[in-house]
């Protein structure tokens, strides 16, 4: 099942001036490695330790290829100048760390604002590094902000982008592993915000997550995903279900249940093809009217998951429940699946345990081929992530399903 990787490596290296590579890292030759992998797609510059930012800032690097293990400062406090930077560059973590330090550097960056962040470990090879640099280019389809977003977006500001027809939604397919079909879309939003630029949720949905507007803006997204995906089943001939994110304070709300069930039946969109993900973590402490509602969603035919799995602290309680129809394994689990026993054996005991009451198990984080086909072997169901397919908007994931091979 490959990606369109061969088509996506062409275009970072359009006609005219290459884009600039950083090689951050006191190996020489880690550094003539990465010159010679990437020779006529990007210029290179070098450095042997971590600089100031005010010298960082005068490279203006599209992507910075960082080492963890330097002299002076290290990596991972040099994320933070990194960060600092407009706009943000992308950034490729290559170490010869384990795993796990690995993937806490990434997250590191992520936090930070960092959203174009892979990681990589030592040794690597051609094909991963060119792989790592296309997935960085198209990982999110999100632009850059203008300036750095700031920390105090209010509800007033997302209330008004509502009404000004700001936000909109992106697609990410969802490939069942058996039948190579796509079986389902996760909606992710996004804000063109007339400032900022593109804004993913990172920025904005703290704002509203714990508030009573809450409830309008994820019935908003409803609404546009239940359109977008008739829109899809009739131009692409796209058959399966559209996923949105509720947070846990809308599943409380008896209006969100009632007016979700009304759009439903308004738009003709059959309430099996809509499922509602659920964060593992506002389920830790879930209230009576919470599973109520739940209870209600699921007699209505309207599929439920439990996303970001693995990550909270309810554990594997929630799966005896039987209340959802899916769980969906967090990518931090999935990520170094096919390096760590640890994570194996978590994958394994959620897939079993999720065999026996019925539950389907998803993989979201797939980002190259052999943590597929090894999910594909320990018995998951449906996988999902950049390896499977980027997200994208409405017409482009048409366009995309049309010309999509049925052996891909």
């Amino acid at each position: 099942m490959p990606s369109d990787l061969h088509n996506r490596q062409t275009s970072f290296n359009p006609a005219g001036k290459l884009p600039l590579l950083l090689v951050i890292d006191d190996d020489t030759s880690f550094q003539a490695q990465i010159k010679l992998f990437v020779d006529k797609k990007y210029a290179v510059t070098q450095r042997l330790s971590a600089m100031p930012p005010d010298a960082l800032s005068l490279i203006q690097a599209d992507t910075i290829v960082l080492d963890l293990n330097m002299p002076g400062m290290n990596g991972v406090s040099f994320i933070k100048t990194i960060a600092s930077l407009n706009p943000k560059p992308k950034l490729l973590i290559a170490s010869g760390y384990d795993n796990p330090i690995i993937e806490l550097a990434r997250s590191a960056a992520e936090l930070c604002g960092l959203t174009q962040t892979l990681a990589l470990q030592k040794p690597i090879s051609k094909d991963q590094l060119l792989k790592a640099l296309v997935d960085l280019e198209f990982m999110n389809h999100d632009h850059q902000p203008s300036s750095q977003a700031p920390d105090n977006i209010s509800k007033a500001d997302i209330i008004k982008g509502s009404r000004a027809g700001e936000f909109l939604l992106f697609y990410q397919p969802q490939i069942a592993l058996e039948s190579n079909d796509i079986v389902g879309i996760e909606a992710l939003v996004r804000w063109d915000h007339p400032q900022l630029g593109r804004l993913s949720p990172a920025y904005f949905i703290h704002s509203l997550e714990d508030s009573a507007e809450a409830i309008e803006f994820t019935l908003m997204i409803a609404e546009m995903a239940i359109r977008d995906t008739l829109h899809m089943s009739l131009d692409s001939g796209f058959k399966g279900k559209v996923s949105i994110n509720v947070p846990p304070n809308v599943l409380i709300s008896e209006i969100f249940m009632d007016r979700l069930c009304d759009m439903l039946k308004v738009h003709g969109l059959p309430p099996e093809r809509f499922q509602c993900e659920v964060t593992e973590r506002g389920l830790e402490s879930p209230s009576l009217q919470a599973a109520t509602t739940l209870a209600r969603l699921r007699m209505k035919g309207i599929q439920l998951s439990i996303a970001d799995f693995g990550v909270g602290q309810s554990g594997l309680s929630k799966i005896n429940t039987r209340t959802f129809d899916e769980i969906k394994i967090d990518r931090s689990v999935i990520s170094d699946l096919t390096s760590s026993l640890d994570s194996r054996s978590i994958v394994e005991s959620i897939i079993h345990l999720a065999s026996l009451v019925g539950m389907r198990v998803v993989a979201e984080g797939i980002e190259d081929s052999p943590t597929l086909l090894l999910t594909k072997r320990l018995g998951v169901a449906n996988v999902q992530g950049f390896y499977c397919g980027y997200p994208m908007p409405t017409q482009e994931f048409c366009s995309w399903l049309r010309a999509r091979p049925a052996n891909q």
